[in-house]
């Protein structure tokens, strides 16, 4: 398993002809804003760095997602590698494995959170942001493992279907590496699992 990170700023060119497939260059002349296109280029760097430390050159593969999840794959690579990117103003991540699944999310440690509607959501009560921010990353990671969407985790009520969802769907799924949670520079907060 490699994670890889990519720091990026949409004041800033970052080089991507190397390793920009031509489906990629297609989508990034379609985004318009430069924060999308620092992003998305961001995200395809990481993934390349991963895919290099496993050994594969995916700088030409074709993602594809899922209709239903929107969960990433190579749609001409064999099954035996997965991986999860994900991004935040500032940062791209990418968790690659050649024999697991594997999710991963981050956010900035000064994102804006409502404790109290995120306690509520989450079943129980959190006390702090920090401690949301932590919960949600877990979250997420676990949902994009399992390549589920988020709003079918979700009741009429706004609220998650188990308040112990992470510790329960980490068993139901066989979740061999529990999500992790790292605190990177002290700007973002980063969790991955494996399963």
């Amino acid at each position: 398993m490699v994670i890889a990170f990519e720091e990026w700023s949409s004041t800033e060119d970052h080089p991507c002809g190397s390793f920009l497939g031509g489906d990629d260059k297609d989508r990034l002349s379609r985004l318009r804003s430069s924060l999308s296109r620092a992003e998305f280029i961001a995200g395809r760097a990481a993934l390349h760095h991963a895919g290099r430390a496993l050994g594969y050159d995916v700088s030409a593969m074709r993602i594809v997602y899922d209709r239903r999840s929107g969960k990433p794959y190579f749609d001409s690579l064999d099954v035996c590698f997965h991986f999860s990117i994900t991004h935040t103003i500032g940062l791209a991540c990418c968790i690659a494995s050649r024999n697991c699944l594997v999710g991963c999310d981050c956010e900035r440690w000064d994102r804006a959170i409502d404790i109290e509607a995120f306690s509520y959501f989450r079943g129980r009560r959190l006390l702090s942001k920090r401690e949301c921010l932590i919960e949600w990353t877990k979250l997420e990671a676990l949902i994009k493992l399992r390549g589920q969407k988020l709003s079918d985790k979700v009741d009429r009520r706004g609220q998650l279907f188990s308040s112990n969802f992470v510790e329960t769907d980490e068993t139901h799924i066989g979740v061999s590496i529990p999500p992790v949670t790292v605190d990177i520079n002290e700007q973002f907060v980063f969790s991955f699992c494996a399963g």
